[in-house]
This record gives structure tokens, C-alpha cells and sequence, in this order.
């Protein structure tokens, strides 16, 4: 696929022709991988993973050297270096890529994604190949997925029941148009923070809650800060793994090949110790903060108003796109 040759694509052209360089070439056989989450969780033993199969396979030759916690900064700029070849590798998830990918905003849309076995026979068909070309247009060559989960509602002022119980909630969204425009269509007040800002913002009252899945919950110690959690799951979300495109593009047959064996590996064990972690996080839970099982007409009522908003992205995310994505995703 031609870049095209805008600021961003000359930038990513440059990388691409420089590798051929000795120098260059040596340097990127360090490949640096970041993360925004605490190395607790099952998405860094997958690093960890990624990085001894591809140790293994490429006998030392390329070394994954993981950042979590943030410690490359924050998420957008963590994409902008992505994008930019000044890192190698990142995990976050479709929302944020949102900001350089306009199309990975359809997962984000609410009460789209019927389950998680069906969000991954869509990621791994013909509709996750064309998210993908999608994202390489935008410099970056995404190599696997791993599973968070479904997002439910929590906060620290009172249970949610209802949706008029959302009502005026200052609630932490990730930055994305289709999150404040879901939160707004629900009667909450969203403000846009970097997932490391959120504990501190929740503990100072900044915000009254966020959307997280019950594993994050656990390993970012929210429970702590948080009273009510309601089992909503408008969002299933996931990880991309995505490397720098023109990095991608230098590397030989072989190493891209290698790549993918030791991501596979990753992945096959992710999704696995993430169903184990979501079960366990919430009987974890349950004995920290209240937790809200909806019935199928509560769960409706915010289903029904979640699902307004879509024709509002069709300009941005495409109509065509947004059906496709409804079919694949949806309920069998």
C-alpha cells in the first residue's frame, strides 16, 4: 500500500528508508514496547511473553524491551511516537486510537459488540483485515489483539440503576467523540483524562466515575476510590498492538513472520487468563464495593439510547462501515 505523502506519511516514509542503513538497521533490532497498565495485569505477562517467544525465535536478534505503566508517557503520545517511528510498539485500545484512526471509533459505539468470542471471530475475519488497512493508512501496523472486556459503569455517588440515575455524574471518559457523545445522550457530564490521571482524579473528586472493566478495576486499586459499580457492558473492549508501519515494513519476511508466531502465542493465553480474571475480579469485588446487576429492561433503556447516537458518526466513521460492523459483531 503507498503511503500518501502527506506530513505525517513523508515522516513515516523517511523511517521506512532509512532502515536500510546499518546504523539504523542495528538500532531497530530493539524494539520498544509501551503500555499504560500496571505490570499486575494479564495484557504485561503477555508482553512478557511476546517478548521471550521473540526472543526465542529470533535467537537474541530482536529484543522487546517493555515500558508499562505509562513510563513513555501518556497514551496520545505514546500513538504520536507510534505513528511517528520514535517507538516502536503500544497497546491501547480502539478509542484512543480513534484520534489518528477515525474508523476504529465503531467499536466504541455502544451495545455494538455482542460478546467477546464474537468480538474475536470479527478481529481475526475479513472485518478485523480491513480495520487493519485502515490503521496502516495511518502509520501503524497493528499486530494482534488482546481482550479487556466488557466496560461498566462505576462511580462513587450512587448506584445506577436507571439512566435518569446518570444524570449529572461527572463521569472520566477516554478521549474519543463517540464516548461524549454516549455519556451526554445518557444524562452524565464526560471529561476526557489520560487513564493515569484517573485514580488520583477519582480520589480528589475531580470526577465522580469512570467506565472500566472489573480486572482493571482491580489491578489499578479503584475499588479504593469507588463505591458502585453496574454491570452495563456497553463497551467490550479490547488491546491493538500496533508497531510503527515503516519499522514493520523494513523488516524482512522472516522477522515479520516471527513476529506473528510469538504474538499468536501471547494472544491464545491472554484471552484465556482474561475470562479467568474478569470471574475473578468480580467476586473480588463483591466484598469491596456494591455491584449492580441489571435486568434485561434496565439494560435496554441504556442500550436503546446508546445505539441513538450512531447515525451522528456516519460522516466520520463511514455508514457503510457502521452496518458492517453491526453484522459482524452483533448478536448471531
Amino acid at each position: 500500500m503507498t503511503l500518501s505523502l502527506n506530513r505525517r506519511g513523508f515522516v513515516a516514509l523517511a523511517g521506512a528508508t532509512t532502515l536500510a542503513s546499518p546504523a539504523i538497521a542495528q538500532r531497530a533490532r530493539a524494539l520498544r514496547f509501551g503500555s499504560p497498565m500496571p505490570t499486575s495485569t494479564s495484557y504485561h505477562k503477555a508482553m512478557e511473553i511476546f517478548a521471550e517467544e521473540m526472543g526465542k525465535l529470533s535467537g537474541g536478534k530482536l529484543k522487546i524491551e517493555l515500558y508499562p505503566n505509562a513510563q513513555l508517557g501518556g497514551l496520545k503520545d505514546m500513538l504520536t511516537s507510534v505513528q511517528l517511528g520514535t517507538q516502536s510498539m503500544l497497546i491501547t485500545v480502539p478509542a484512543w486510537y480513534s484520534s489518528f484512526v477515525k474508523q476504529m471509533d465503531v467499536f466504541t459505539l455502544p451495545f455494538i459488540i455482542a460478546s467477546p468470542p464474537r468480538l474475536r471471530t470479527a478481529l481475526e475475519g475479513p472485518f478485523g483485515a480491513k480495520m487493519e488497512g485502515y490503521a496502516r493508512d495511518s502509520g501503524f501496523q497493528i499486530i494482534g489483539y488482546w481482550l479487556t472486556g466488557p466496560r461498566h459503569m462505576l462511580n462513587n455517588v450512587h448506584p445506577i440503576k436507571t439512566v435518569a440515575d446518570m444524570n449529572g455524574l461527572k463521569m472520566r471518559i477516554i478521549s474519543s467523540q463517540v464516548y461524549m457523545a454516549a455519556f451526554r445522550a445518557l444524562g452524565a457530564n464526560p471529561a476526557a483524562l489520560d487513564y493515569a490521571e484517573l485514580y488520583l482524579a477519582l480520589q480528589q473528586k475531580t470526577v465522580d466515575g469512570m467506565d472500566l472493566g472489573l480486572p482493571d478495576v482491580i489491578s489499578g486499586k479503584h475499588y479504593e476510590v469507588i463505591k458502585y459499580a453496574t454491570l452495563t457492558s456497553h463497551v467490550i473492549d479490547f488491546f491493538a498492538a500496533s508497531m510503527n508501519k515503516a519499522l514493520y515494513d523494513g523488516l524482512t519476511a522472516e522477522e515479520k513472520a516471527m513476529i506473528a508466531q510469538a504474538m499468536k502465542t501471547a494472544t491464545d493465553w491472554q484471552w484465556k487468563q482474561q475470562y479467568d480474571d474478569i470471574a475473578a475480579a468480580e467476586d473480588k469485588l463483591k466484598n469491596q464495593i456494591e455491584i449492580i446487576h441489571l435486568t434485561d429492561a434496565q439494560r435496554e433503556e441504556f442500550a436503546k439510547l446508546g445505539r441513538a447516537i450512531y447515525p451522528q458518526f456516519e460522516a466520520t466513521i463511514g455508514k457503510d462501515l457502521i452496518a458492517e460492523a453491526t453484522k459482524a459483531l452483533g448478536a448471531a
